[in-house]
């Protein structure tokens, strides 16, 4: 075979395969640039950051992100996400949002949690009333408080006082009872308003606390007429029948009827005074009678014809 042949064959093979590599590393810069230039650099974090937590270096990474896929308000710089306290959890391997960070300098805890004009009051709650232990921080709950209203003889009732509230904290805490012993209680902090929280402290005294869980997502607020006794049964009827046998049943199954109350003269200066009661004076012929001496005691009996 002639040699000439086969130098220009084994050049044509060497600028073949070179222009093939050539090409595939063109291929893989463009690529590589084009994916640079759908990406960018955002924070994450690298393990779950709970509320009121003051980010530290090793809680935090900075690594490629889509930008089709970028959430709005993603943190891009690592500096200032560092040392920032959380007001709401986040969870691993999430981008870190501006919305889940308290303004630079708040302090750790509760007062770096609490957004400005709002406040954190904890309630006593017990495990019912904390639905079962599923009231966690970052949940929003409606409180329905169980007291007495403020007219004398009015029963209890039950009405939503708080909707939408968000739960900043959950624990116990020492409390002393009536007996001047200590007990430990449960209790829930919440973030209201300065006028919520008025409320809601004054319906903890004066009567129980219920917490109801709801979506975080749903923003309607309800308006609710509160319920009685007798919105809980709804059946008249059944009242009824279970007035029978009582010393209220001869009464149509009402409330047992009060003192007759005395009644007023109306005086024109101004001043109402009970009715003088005239004594009772026996009209008529008063018949025979008969005197009874006992001793110093004398007794007159009259005679019934």
């Amino acid at each position: 075979m002639n040699r000439r042949f086969l130098l220009a064959l084994a050049g044509a093979v060497f600028f073949g395969l070179l222009s093939i590599y050539a090409a595939k590393v063109y291929l893989q810069n463009r690529v590589t640039q084009e994916i640079s230039q759908q990406e960018t650099n955002v924070i994450i974090a690298t393990t779950d950051i709970p509320i009121g937590t003051q980010i530290g270096e090793q809680q935090i990474a900075v690594v490629k992100y889509p930008k089709k896929l970028l959430p709005e308000k993603a943190m891009v710089k690592i500096e200032e996400v560092r040392g920032r306290v959380t007001v709401s959890s986040i969870a691993a391997k999430t981008p870190v949002l501006d919305t889940q960070l308290a303004g630079i300098g708040s302090q750790p805890g509760l007062p770096g949690v609490t957004p400005a004009g709002m406040r954190a009051v904890s309630v006593r709650v017990d495990e019912a009333s904390s639905v079962g232990g599923f009231v966690a921080p970052g949940s929003y709950v409606d409180v329905i408080a169980i007291m007495q209203p403020q007219q004398d003889g009015a029963k209890q009732v039950s009405k939503v006082i708080l909707q939408k509230v968000r739960v900043l904290a959950g624990g116990q805490q020492m409390q002393t009872k009536a007996d001047g012993k200590p007990a430990l209680v449960n209790t829930v902090t919440m973030e209201v308003t300065p006028n919520q929280a008025e409320k809601l402290k004054l319906a903890e005294t004066e009567g129980r606390l219920q917490l109801s869980i709801r979506n975080a997502t749903d923003q309607i607020i309800e308006t609710t007429r509160g319920a009685t006794r007798r919105d809980v049964i709804n059946d008249l009827a059944l009242e009824r029948r279970a007035m029978e046998g009582t010393n209220y049943s001869n009464n149509g199954g009402g409330a047992k009827p009060g003192p007759t109350p005395p009644t007023w003269n109306i005086n024109l200066n101004g001043v109402n005074q009970p009715a003088q009661t005239t004594p009772k004076v026996r009209v008529g012929p008063i018949g025979p009678s008969i005197e009874l001496i006992e001793g110093a005691k004398r007794t007159r009996v009259e005679m019934v014809p």
